[in-house]
């Protein structure tokens, strides 16, 4: 694993912070530009890093917040790449929602369980109930045979 210097560490911070207060005004459009000036940042493979995890999972939230799923979920499953981040449970959820929203109850429904299982019922106390269903109860979103 590669190591990034102080400088840019705390430049990835500085433009990740600034992108959380447009992100929590529901800025998304301006957060996302300083989460991807954050990433550039970043050596290549930036997934080697993470910082990058770090990165993507709030670029992935800043889609899924903005509707923007198909893009939520690429950020997303590329976050999974990253250093230690397959385990994050909130990647799991937010990777979970956009595919529900892709209508990919499959997939979907294994990444929400996923985020339930290491993250609990917490993860999803502000989430629409439908996403806890689909974790708890992945075949009523089967669709039925006639």
């Amino acid at each position: 694993m590669s190591e990034l210097t102080a400088t840019i560490r705390e430049e990835i911070q500085t433009l990740c912070a600034a992108g959380y207060v447009l992100y929590d005004a529901a800025d998304y459009a301006h957060a996302l530009r300083k989460f991807y000036q954050a990433w550039m940042l970043l050596p290549k493979p930036q997934t080697d890093f993470s910082e990058g995890g770090w990165i993507l999972t709030a670029i992935g939230d800043s889609y899924f917040k903005s509707g923007q799923y198909e893009q939520g979920r690429e950020a997303l499953a590329s976050a999974l790449h990253c250093e230690g981040m397959i385990d994050n449970p909130f990647i799991h959820l937010r990777l979970g929602q956009c595919l529900l929203e892709l209508a990919i109850p499959g997939t979907a429904c294994t990444h929400l369980g996923i985020a339930y299982e290491r993250g609990g019922r917490k993860m999803f106390e502000k989430e629409a109930p439908k996403y806890l269903m689909a974790a708890l109860q992945p075949d009523s979103l089967q669709p039925s045979g006639h």
